[in-house]
């Protein structure tokens, strides 16, 4: 998984920012949202992404991995992401 070609990540003093180019669109990132970003700019698939935040959040209750498969899904749905 990587982000599109289309598509800048940016980190800003009041957080991080994804850009689309095409559309000129720019989407304000939380905290979960910016590590999953950097995640994928690192590399891998989706399982890998979600098991590496799981260990570092610590995730016991399972709802950062609800809110990484949401986000995921969410930038898929909008094609922000390509596998």
């Amino acid at each position: 998984m990587q982000l599109a070609k289309y598509v800048k990540f940016r980190a800003e003093k009041f957080g991080s920012v994804l850009f689309e180019t095409r559309s000129e669109k720019v989407f304000t990132l939380n905290p979960t949202a910016t590590a999953v970003v950097r995640e994928i700019e690192a590399g891998g698939d989706e399982r890998a992404i979600t098991a590496r935040l799981k260990d570092r959040f610590e995730d016991r209750d399972g709802a950062i991995e609800r809110e990484i498969v949401a986000f995921i899904a969410d930038l898929r749905r909008r094609e922000l992401v390509e596998d």
